[in-house]
């Protein structure tokens, strides 16, 4: 179980994180002030700290040395003020990425996505599910995940020399990358339920081969992007896009994987 470990002098938003943490399964540490902080992480080991830029003792962006001399762990600043400050003030700090409030699920996700799975993946010992292989086909199978309707049509009439599968929902992606192979996938990150985070967490876990066959297409802010490793996906591509351009990508990512 990943334990996320959140600082903040804010007794509410505390709970309020925690029990979005703890719906999602991992477990929470909590501390309201640096005692707390420095106690929670000589009893512990967190997956990943959430800490409040704004504590009255010291600010948070300046805690990650203390933070690293009792664990190596990936630090997420959290923060009320502007996206400029908060952005500006992680510049300045030694942690990983940061995060404005409120807290929501799909930033939660984002973060544990790109600094706590990745890890795990690399150690978990189980072994997925196999999907069905495909047989070969001059006509690339391409996975569309999403849930604007024309931008879907419009990339499927791009697409045309692909058989294209699209859904709309994150969980159904998932279900389909579980059961069937993929030469590539288009995924959008804002879906309704299940994020694009929680399908790329899913990959990191289960599939982690087909991150590089993975082109993310969305219109998000720099704050949910900074959790997209560029390097480890086929490509990002900012909405909107030229949708002339996917087969190119597509051919390239089929002609690289094959």
């Amino acid at each position: 179980m990943f334990t996320i470990l959140i600082v903040d002098d804010n007794a509410t938003f505390r709970s309020q994180a925690a029990r979005l943490a703890e719906r999602e399964g991992f477990s929470v540490v909590q501390a309201g002030n640096l005692a707390d902080l420095t106690s929670a992480l000589m009893q512990s080991t967190p997956d990943l700290v959430l800490v409040d830029i704004e504590l009255p003792s010291i600010p948070g962006h300046r805690l990650g040395s203390l933070i690293r001399s009792r664990h190596d762990v990936p630090i997420v600043l959290v923060s009320a003020l502007s996206e400029d400050r908060v952005r500006r003030l992680f510049e300045a700090s030694d942690a990983d990425g940061w995060i404005c409030k409120p807290l929501t699920r799909d930033k939660l996700i984002a973060a544990v996505t790109r600094f706590v799975t990745k890890g795990r993946a690399k150690t978990s010992p189980e072994i997925p599910p196999q999907p069905t292989m495909l047989q070969k086909s001059a006509r690339p199978r391409v996975l569309v995940v999403e849930d604007e309707d024309v931008i879907a049509a419009r990339i499927e009439s791009a697409l045309a020399h692909c058989i294209v599968d699209s859904v709309s929902e994150g969980n159904t992606a998932i279900d389909r990358l579980l059961k069937a192979g993929y030469e590539a996938v288009l995924l959008d990150l804002t879906l309704p339920e299940l994020s694009g985070f929680d399908v790329l967490r899913h990959l990191l876990m289960h599939r982690p081969e087909m991150l590089k066959r993975t082109v993310i297409m969305t219109a998000a802010t720099d704050e949910s992007l900074q959790f997209i490793d560029p390097n480890s996906v086929a490509a990002v591509l900012r909405k909107p896009f030229p949708i002339g351009e996917l087969p190119e990508i597509v051919d390239r990512i089929v002609k690289t994987e094959g």
